[in-house]
């Protein structure tokens, strides 16, 4: 079960960043891009925000936090060391 936290946390913690990623280019241009790859933490933690608010469209949030706590409990709730 623990395999498979992982595989969660993973496929979501990269679909986050790369739409993070394209929704800040599309906004803030190219260096705006390089400076929110700088600063990635924040980037990730505040976009799905924006475009929650911003659009209406609450699926990046979805994604980046409700994948997190479902990695988490599965993992929780896993028998495996």
């Amino acid at each position: 079960m623990k395999t498979l936290a992982v595989v969660i946390w993973t496929v979501c913690g990269i679909v986050s960043f790369f739409w993070s990623m394209a929704v800040i280019i599309e906004n803030l241009g190219f260096v705006g891009g390089l400076v929110a790859f700088l600063i990635f933490p924040a980037t990730v933690m505040f976009a799905p925000f924006y475009v929650g608010f911003s659009t209406g469209n609450w699926t990046l949030l979805a994604i980046t936090y409700g994948g997190g706590i479902v990695a988490a409990i599965i993992a929780a709730m896993s028998k495996e060391d």
